[in-house]
């Protein structure tokens, strides 16, 4: 229905135009220098309309062009992305599984057709290093920095890796001290510089690192604690090779007041004096200390430690009993202090007390030394044989020959 009075309407449209032409044909008179042009004004809207139809077919064309091509570009750019992601998996495959030379020609080579090229350099940079071309890794480290302007940590922290991983604890250093000035509480940044100081030994950097490291590293008190107690102790095992008194104590006062309760920094630490030859100050120091907290080590220690008043040493010690009276490791402190004070019967009543609470291999050479010295051989062979076989030391059982037949 909708078609045939659409034809109606253009006949009657054709049959109007038709009387319109024989009434009046009209005129048109175009005219450009010498030149003139006459035509009626239907033939002229004729020419209008075709040129107008001319026009819109030139314009539809050339935007179906733009669309082909449009199209086709678009064809590629998927193309070439799914190629560069496929290359870039593949990798990475390689180089997890240690291929650096197929890596790095896979991830070089797809690095401009992917979405992430940083990761690619990176990759690329980490494989050349272990193939121990340092030229080249250093070249994809440049392009992996051009990638992005937030890429300077990552390419720093990739470069310091690398660099400590080589050995290179100078370079690392200066890597990371550069790096640290855009990104002061980077996690991996201060990870990695603790590594470094502990490698270069630096002990007094990784102290005044620490903090930093509570703050921002993510690392647990306990860890935190093991980093704080290797340092003081690096820093001990230095003053100790220089064997100065005065710088020792001047190191013990700037240590932090709760590590001076740490029964294995003090035992160190009075261990340094008596080899500096300071035994007052370490004996006076562990005295202290064992008021406040009563540890083994250093109690035994306090036995070993000649101070300055033999006799009040002794007798400080024997006041403990009154807390600690079956402490064999105190039997054993008081024995050797009476040894020091040259009280025999008494170090042989403390020696032999600490051997009926606890017959350990240490107080029985002390009992088969003094045995021995007190002119007893019989109790000092027994002692020092029993010791022997405390410390799994013990001679097998053969047949050995008799007074009498060495006699005959």
């Amino acid at each position: 229905m909708k078609v045939f009075i659409a034809v109606l309407l253009a006949l009657a449209l054709a049959a109007g135009l038709a009387v319109a032409i024989q009434k009046d044909a009209g005129y048109i008179l175009i005219a450009y220098g010498q030149t003139t042009v006459e035509m009626t004004i239907w033939v002229g809207l004729a020419v209008l309309t075709v040129f107008l139809l001319l026009v819109m077919f030139i314009f539809v064309s050339l935007r179906r062009g733009a669309k082909v091509g449009d199209s086709i570009g678009s064809f590629w750019s998927v193309r070439r992305a799914v190629r560069g992601r496929s290359h870039t998996t593949l990798g990475m495959i390689a180089f997890i599984e240690g291929n650096w030379a197929k890596a790095r020609k896979l991830l070089t080579d797809s690095a401009k057709d992917t979405e992430t090229p940083l990761i690619n350099y990176l990759l690329a940079a980490r494989a050349s290093n272990q193939l121990g071309d340092a030229p080249g890794s250093r070249h994809y480290l440049g392009l992996a920095e051009q990638t992005s302007n937030k890429a300077s940590i990552a390419v720093a922290l990739t470069q310091a890796e690398m660099q400590v991983d080589n050995g290179r604890l100078e370079e690392a250093l200066a890597t990371l001290t550069r790096a640290r000035r855009n990104a002061e509480r980077h996690p991996s940044v201060l990870t990695l510089l603790k590594q470094v100081y502990i490698g270069l030994r630096d002990w007094s950097a990784l102290l005044a690192l620490i903090p930093d490291l509570r703050k921002h590293s993510g690392l647990s008190e306990e860890r935190l604690a093991e980093l704080e107690r290797q340092a003081l102790m690096g820093q001990l095992e230095h003053l100790a090779q220089q064997g100065d008194v005065t710088g020792l104590q001047q190191w013990w006062k700037h240590v932090p007041r709760s590590w001076h309760k740490d029964a294995g920094l003090l035992l160190a630490y009075s261990r340094v004096l008596v080899a500096a030859g300071d035994s007052s100050n370490a004996e006076k120091l562990l005295r202290q200390s064992l008021k406040l907290q009563w540890h083994n080590d250093l109690l035994k220690f306090y036995g070993l430690i000649a101070g300055s008043d033999l006799a009040k040493q002794l007798s400080t010690a024997e006041a403990w009993q009154k807390d600690h009276s079956d402490d064999p490791v105190l039997l054993l402190t008081l024995g050797r202090l009476s040894l020091r004070n040259e009280q025999w019967g008494k170090a042989r009543e403390y020696f032999e007390q600490a051997y009926q609470r606890s017959p350990n291999a240490e107080v029985c050479f002390e009992l088969g030394r003094l045995m021995t010295n007190l002119d007893e051989p019989a109790a000092a062979a027994r002692f020092t044989q029993e010791a022997l076989q405390l410390q799994g030391q013990s001679l097998p059982s053969l047949p050995q020959p008799s007074l009498s037949s060495r006699s005959v």
